[in-house]
């Protein structure tokens, strides 16, 4: 599985082949968005803050689908989220985003 961060967030076709075509994501701030939204907002985003990732969980729910869950914060200790990825291994042989919620907390 690949980050979603940096240089990635504005490459449309990586987009579209990691995220599934039922793709869904709540976000930190709780609104429900869909694929295509979710992508154009990438591609348009302007941020260049570092994203700091950790505490990684997986859970495995089966052959094809597991749980990743993760703590991140912009690199100046901003924007805490807890967050949770739903992956499905597609016919395709790739691993694929389903789901993805972000939770805003405290460091």
């Amino acid at each position: 599985m690949c980050s979603l961060h940096d240089v990635r967030r504005h490459d449309r076709a990586w987009l579209e082949k990691i995220l599934h075509p039922d793709f869904l994501e709540i976000t930190r701030s709780g609104h429900l968005v869909g694929r295509s939204e979710t992508i154009d907002a990438l591609i348009a985003e302007n941020s260049t803050n570092c994203i700091v990732s950790s505490n990684f969980r997986l859970t495995i729910v089966g052959e094809m689908y597991v749980i990743l869950l993760y703590r991140t914060h912009n690199q100046d200790g901003g924007h805490a989220a807890l967050r949770s990825s739903t992956w499905v291994f597609s016919n395709d042989h790739n691993w694929r985003l389903i789901f993805h919620q972000g939770t805003s907390c405290g460091l």
